[in-house]
């Protein structure tokens, strides 16, 4: 007999328990490069990546740095763009390129039994790209009137005066492009800082997915043939300074703008750092999913906002915490004064152990869905050797969603979340 479903009851929650995470196993090349694979899965593809370390220290060093990344595949000193995009799209296989102030990533996706036809010519990108003066003067264009878009946004306007505020805006981590950052890349300087940018001497080679052992075989016949760098640059591109000490206000005025965005939050610090797991944790509590105190109270309770959440965010010398939302104009005020008396009620009431319960419940949850598939299982190893921790980390965490209590809760929010010491950015 089935039992009806009573849709006015939320179901149990279900305590999950530790989990088994299958760790990526490392080879090295006959060159000495280290590739990193996760053999799992039932589909026969795979992502084939390499992470170099963004050395860069400058803005406009990072800005031919990023456009030298974005614009590789844009032609070879062989092959044109279409030439290269056939290359990959004949096989099936899908390029990507990803780049911050602390990493540049190149992702191949493939079928496993295709990817050894496509990898000669991602290793012909990261050797022989060319640098069309067409593509480069599209590329430039493209971004200059995404720039200009962007410009018209509060959401844009505040994260770009938020991380200046923070950070400053010499610094990489405080750094938005502007349409002057992309008018003055120039083609001689993208050269140079590709010729010096893709050495595999300091990258990291991650294989994903499902494959045999020729596929290992084939990515060590093409990248474990290549001759390194004698030269060791340093990997700490990124120079960091704790320039807000001091917590600022600040209101950037849009007259057209329906909206106001609001921006609200601080310095904090790496994955690194003792506190980062538990704080992950208030975080989550706070604005990091659907039912947290910052949701019920300003989207459910009063209205203000279609939506609202907080969140860490951890970079390799450095990391911050934030809180954002759009709201009214109207009711910007009331709204932000609704921010600061969730942080000083998590600071000075305990939390109810049911909602530190669903919390950990929902937060396990993601931990099982973030662990979901090979290629998933590849990002959590990611997470991890790019802030140079291991898989003790993930079994730290596991432990910390099962014992956390409410004491703790309480003692995090008043050490890191103290109202006084936020940095407030208001446009709109």
């Amino acid at each position: 007999m089935i039992t009806a479903l009573d849709r006015h009851k939320a179901p149990a929650l279900q305590k999950a328990g530790k989990l088994n995470v299958i760790h990526a196993d490392k080879h090295v090349l006959d060159n000495g490069v280290p590739l990193y694979v996760v053999n799992a899965g039932v589909q026969d593809v795979v992502r084939f990546e390499i992470i170099f370390p963004n050395s860069v220290r400058t803005t406009s060093a990072y800005m031919h740095a990023l456009s030298a990344h974005h614009l590789l595949d844009s032609g070879t000193a062989a092959k044109d763009a279409l030439a290269v995009a056939r290359g990959f799209d004949n096989y099936g296989a899908h390029f990507e390129s990803e780049i911050n102030a602390d990493w540049k990533t190149l992702s191949l996706f493939s079928l496993s039994r295709l990817l050894p036809e496509t990898l000669p010519l991602l290793h012909e990108l990261i050797t022989e790209a060319s640098f069309p003066d067409n593509e480069l003067d599209a590329w430039k264009t493209r971004n200059i009137q995404q720039v200009k878009v962007q410009k018209g946004k509060v959401s844009w306007l505040a994260r770009k005066a938020f991380n200046e505020t923070l950070y400053g805006s010499g610094s990489l981590y405080g750094f938005t492009p502007a349409e002057d950052d992309f008018s003055n890349v120039d083609r001689n300087t993208i050269t140079r800082s590709f010729a010096s940018g893709y050495d595999l001497s300091e990258a990291i080679l991650v294989l994903s997915g499902k494959f045999s052992d020729k596929v290992i075989a084939d990515i060590n016949r093409i990248f474990g043939s290549v001759s390194l760098s004698s030269d060791n640059p340093s990997q700490n591109g990124t120079d960091f300074s704790s320039t807000a000490q001091v917590p600022e206000k600040k209101k950037i005025e849009k007259a057209d703008a329906v909206q106001s965005c609001i921006r609200i939050g601080k310095l904090l610090f790496t994955k690194n750092h003792p506190d980062y797991q538990p704080m992950t944790v208030v975080s989550t509590l706070l604005g990091g999913y659907f039912g947290s105190r910052l949701m019920a109270n300003i989207r459910e309770d009063k209205g203000y906002t279609y939506g609202i959440g907080c969140a860490l965010s951890p970079h390799r010398h450095g990391g911050h915490f934030f809180i954002t939302t759009e709201t009214g104009k109207a009711v910007c005020a009331d709204a932000v004064r609704e921010i600061y008396s969730e942080l000083d009620r998590l600071s000075t009431e305990p939390v109810p152990a049911d909602e530190l319960e669903l919390v950990k419940s929902y937060m396990s949850g993601a931990f099982q869905r973030n662990i979901d598939g090979p290629f998933a299982l590849a990002d959590r190893f990611k997470s991890l050797i790019l802030h140079g921790l291991d898989y003790q980390y993930l079994e730290e965490y596991q432990d910390l969603l099962l014992s956390i209590q409410p004491a703790t809760i309480t003692g995090l929010a008043q050490k890191w979340l103290a109202p006084d010491t936020m940095t407030e950015i208001i446009a709109g």
